[in-house]
């Protein structure tokens, strides 16, 4: 473990710009910035991108059924101009939301993985494409979430994104009534179960809670059973199901229960850190899991150093993490001290070759690392096998995807991940690999893996019968 870094005397000023270093990769708030052009939401489309209702065949020469979402005209921004066209959709937090600094570049990923598929003749005769009518800032709220999915069911054939878990359930009778299959921005345990999601969502990477008992292996491995430890999270299965495998594997290994168990409301949603941060002080914790977006992550950090209780130890859930936070010169070398993460994946200089096209994608389109980056792109395999399945049996409508997508097999990440499977019990499909990575500045993207992928013997061994997290 790296000798803890002790000399911060203007940790108290940093705390103060740490919001800053939240934002995009040139440190401004994105928080109220919108997105590229690229991303615009909207919560209206025009008339000209609904797809029509029509199970007419692409040309005379093709017997390919589809209904809406597909079109046999080329894209309005067509790559192959003899091509028809499959519109994906998105809801999002690309403004104002907690994860807005994530979102983003989820979506751009996205969009640009799409990009790379057309510029290669596109996928059996078709370019698919995600455009800015049919991308929707839902501000990581439910209510948005379902009036963007009902916006978008009459004019995508599904969702190439749907960020949040209890968004996501909020308009999962939308999805189901539609039959819209979706990949979710959350790696919520429950979306294993075909009675929750009717097997219309595909989950991609271990879950939170596989993620927390890898976690909680490492701790175990580096630094003993005997520790305090407090989880501070957010509401929902994001935090829900991660203190629930963190707990499973504190339990399993021997080690104490949390101290404390803090509930935090995010910052853009009114949240103060400031009680939270009195809890951590007056509790003084070896370790603390964070289980929050970004600035609460870095906010609480700066927070609990400032107030003297300097030995601690950060444990962060993927999505705590931004590359920004590297750009605060005053706020990163503590970061590097104490800060440790779990993650789905590899980061964004690990080597292969889904990384690869990933990198060549974001350099083309001027983009910089970014761990959400990684994310929406491989967020996208999944469609791209469902894709080419049901063109290849000859039918592109929504209810044959989504009976495509409830067995969907063989799914090829580039070495990214494993081969995925929705085909099999909910124990037998979960992905349980996750990795260790250290904050550091010189990492590309703020991260370097401490780690390769593994799996730690509790997860290997844990019977995944029922979601870890029942809200």
């Amino acid at each position: 473990m790296k000798k803890r870094w002790l000399g911060l005397v203007t940790l108290l000023a940093a705390f103060s710009l740490v919001i800053a270093a939240c934002g995009d990769d040139d440190t401004s708030d994105t928080t109220t910035a919108a997105p590229t052009a690229a991303t615009t939401a909207s919560t209206a489309a025009p008339a000209t991108t609904a797809a029509p209702a029509t199970t007419a065949a692409p040309d005379e020469g093709s017997d390919i059924a589809f209904d809406v979402g597909v079109t046999p005209a080329p894209c309005s921004d067509a790559v192959n101009e003899g091509n028809g066209c499959i519109y994906l959709g998105i809801i999002s937090d690309l403004t104002d939301g907690p994860f807005a600094p994530l979102g983003v570049p989820l979506t751009q990923a996205q969009e640009d993985f799409w990009g790379v598929v057309n510029a290669d003749g596109g996928l059996g005769g078709f370019d698919v494409i995600i455009t800015a009518d049919n991308t929707f800032d839902a501000h990581y709220d439910g209510a948005q979430h379902v009036e963007g999915a009902v916006s978008l069911a009459n004019r995508v054939v599904g969702l190439a994104q749907s960020l949040g878990t209890p968004q996501t359930q909020a308009a999962l009778p939308t999805f189901i009534e539609n039959d819209m299959v979706v990949s979710p921005a959350s790696w919520f345990s429950g979306w294993a179960f075909d009675d929750i999601d009717n097997g219309l969502v595909m989950e991609v990477g271990a879950s939170y809670c596989m993620e927390a008992m890898n976690g909680m292996s490492f701790l175990a491995q580096t630094r003993g059973t005997d520790f305090s430890w407090a989880i501070v999270y957010f509401p929902g299965d994001y935090g829900g199901d991660y203190l629930a495998g963190a707990k499973i594997g504190a339990a399993l290994l021997g080690m104490p229960a949390p101290v404390a168990e803090l509930f935090q409301i995010p910052v853009s949603f009114g949240g103060d850190v400031a009680e939270t941060v009195g809890a951590l002080a007056a509790l003084t914790p070896d370790v603390v899991l964070m289980v929050t977006g970004p600035t609460e992550m870095a906010q609480i950090t700066a927070g609990l150093f400032g107030t003297g209780h300097q030995t601690f130890q950060v444990l962060g859930a993927g999505p705590s993490w931004n590359v920004a936070l590297k750009g605060n010169a005053d706020l990163m070398p503590l970061l590097e001290a104490v800060y440790f993460t779990t993650q789905s994946w590899g980061g964004w200089d690990t080597d292969s070759a889904g990384h690869a096209a990933m990198r060549a994608a974001a350099e083309a389109g001027g983009q910089g690392p970014h761990n959400a980056y990684i994310a929406g792109w491989t967020w996208q395999y999944p469609w791209l096998t469902l894709l080419t399945e049901a063109i290849a049996s000859g039918d592109l409508t929504r209810a044959n995807l989504a009976s495509l997508a409830l067995d969907l097999d063989g799914i090829d990440f580039q070495g990214i991940l494993p081969t995925g499977s929705y085909n099999g019990t909910p124990n037998e499909i979960v992905e349980r690999s996750t990795i260790i990575a250290q904050a550091s500045a010189e990492a590309s993207d703020g991260l370097t893996p401490v780690t390769d992928a593994f799996v730690s013997e509790i997860a290997a061994d844990f019977n995944l019968v029922a979601p870890c997290f029942v809200g």
